[in-house]
C-alpha cells in the first residue's frame, strides 16, 4: 500500500474580494502578557512564560500553556505558543476592513502556534483551524494539519500531513468558502399622502 503524498495548498480565503490585511497598527503596539510564572533573560532577549499564558499586542491576542518570546537585534518579536496536553492554543487578530461597515477578524487554534513578526506570519501546527469572521459571523474556514497565515499578503498555506498523523485520518485539508451574497438594494418608499378623493362620510 503506497503512502499518500503530503498535501499542501495555498489559498486566499477572500479570493472573491479585495485582500484584507492584518491590522497594520498592531506592529507598533507593545506586547503585553499574563502568566502564572515566567523567566526572562535580558542578555539573550528571551522570555519563557508558563501557565494560562495570554499575549496581547494591539488587536492580536494569543493564548496557551507555555510561551517562548524572543526579540532579535532589529527589535522584531517571535513567539512559540504551546497548548496544554489535550487542549489548543488560540490566535485572534483584527484585519483592516475591506468594506465600509465591515469588521473582520481572523482567528484560529492548534496545538502549537508560531508567530514571526519580521516575516508577518502565524503558523498553526497540529489540529489547525482558521476562521474568517465578518461582523462576528463566520465567512470562511480552513482545517488541516498545518496552516501558515501570511498576514502581509493575506494568503494561507495549508498542509494535510500524512493520513496517520492527521486528525481526520486521511491526510486531506478541508475548508468552507462562504457565499458572497449582496442583498438587492431596496427602493426608497414613497411618502404617504392623503388621498384627494376621500373625504368625510356624508350624512344623508
Amino acid at each position: 500500500m503506497t503512502k499518500a503524498p503530503l498535501l499542501a495548498l495555498a489559498v486566499a480565503l477572500a479570493a472573491l474580494g479585495p485582500p484584507a490585511l492584518a491590522e497594520r497598527a498592531d506592529r507598533d503596539k507593545p506586547l503585553n502578557y499574563e502568566a502564572n510564572r515566567g523567566e526572562c533573560d535580558d542578555l539573550k532577549q528571551v522570555c519563557v512564560l508558563v501557565g494560562e499564558v495570554v499575549l496581547v499586542k494591539g488587536t492580536l491576542r494569543m493564548t496557551g500553556e507555555r510561551v517562548q518570546i524572543r526579540k532579535d537585534p532589529e527589535g522584531y518579536q517571535y513567539g512559540i505558543v504551546e497548548a496544554a496536553t489535550g487542549k489548543l492554543a488560540t490566535f485572534r487578530q483584527r484585519r483592516d476592513a475591506t468594506r465600509p461597515g465591515a469588521e473582520e477578524y481572523i482567528e484560529g487554534h492548534a496545538e502549537r502556534i508560531e508567530y514571526d513578526e519580521k516575516a508577518d506570519t502565524v503558523k498553526l501546527i497540529t489540529r489547525a483551524r482558521v476562521r474568517l469572521l465578518e461582523n462576528d459571523v463566520q465567512r470562511d474556514e480552513l482545517r488541516g494539519d498545518s496552516i501558515t497565515y501570511d498576514q502581509r499578503n493575506s494568503r494561507y498555506f495549508v498542509s494535510g500531513g500524512s493520513p496517520a498523523e492527521s486528525a481526520g485520518g486521511d491526510g486531506r485539508v478541508r475548508g468552507t468558502i462562504g457565499a458572497r451574497t449582496t442583498p438587492a438594494p431596496s427602493g426608497t418608499p414613497a411618502p404617504l399622502t392623503p388621498s384627494q378623493e376621500l373625504g368625510n362620510p356624508r350624512r344623508d
